[in-house]
């Protein structure tokens, strides 16, 4: 009998794609198809937008329905360090928030890993690929966010780029101290140079190459580390 893997986050655990209009589309399917290792059963639960809010809330939705799985893949931060970017355009000279800032994004973390603990399920996290904070401002302002204000906020375009890295490092610490499992997926992408052609035109998302270095990596880990 298949283990079951259930597995928390955002569009990027939808193998989420823009096509040339902006438009989403979701290629999980065959993703899931070609990756999942023998002996396990993915139980996808990703929800794009999705913040460690609402991963906690589902994880204790799931729990509370009765949840049967040995391990629970948790994936967050991507949406958690981004920025409401019309109220930074609009006062460039004021103070902005994250959607969920640092203390309040690991203190939901350890209660949503802690949940599972306890039930018996182990919490497997994951740094994130990077993202190009170019691509992601053009992305953005492409519908009348004003950039010149944006960028007189941020410093420099690349500034967006060191916010999702300090939400992705501070997975990577959270897992030493809590002394769960980490699958090094940014790793997998910086060791190529030439990785920019792996993230999508909006930034932020992924192409199918840099889905299947995701994947590739997620199942190559899972084959090595977890007992089917």
């Amino acid at each position: 009998m298949a283990i079951q893997v259930y597995a928390y986050g955002d569009s990027l655990l939808k193998a989420t794609m823009p096509d040339e209009n902006f438009h989403y589309h979701f290629h999980i399917n065959e993703i899931i198809d070609k990756y999942v290792p023998e002996g396990f059963k993915i139980i996808n639960r990703a929800k794009m937008g999705a913040t460690i809010r609402k991963g906690k809330a589902m994880i204790e939705h799931d729990l509370e329905r009765g949840m049967d799985a040995k391990y629970a893949l948790v994936d967050f931060g991507g949406n958690d360090c981004d920025f409401n970017w019309e109220e930074v355009a609009a006062n460039p000279e004021g103070e902005h928030h994250c959607h969920t800032e640092m203390p309040e994004f690991l203190q939901t973390l350890k209660e949503s890993t802690t949940a599972l603990r306890e039930r018996g399920i182990q919490p497997v996290l994951m740094t994130l690929p990077p993202i190009d904070g170019q691509r992601y401002l053009d992305f953005f302002c492409r519908n009348g966010v004003n950039k010149d204000k944006v960028l007189q906020w941020l410093g420099d375009a690349q500034m967006i780029y060191r916010y999702q890295e300090w939400y992705s490092d501070a997975v990577a610490k959270f897992a030493t101290e809590e002394k769960l499992p980490l699958i090094p997926v940014r790793e997998a992408f910086l060791q190529d140079r030439n990785f920019s052609h792996m993230i999508a035109t909006d930034g932020i998302h992924l192409t199918m190459p840099g889905y299947d270095r995701l994947y590739s990596t997620i199942s190559g880990w899972m084959q090595t580390h977890l007992d089917a």
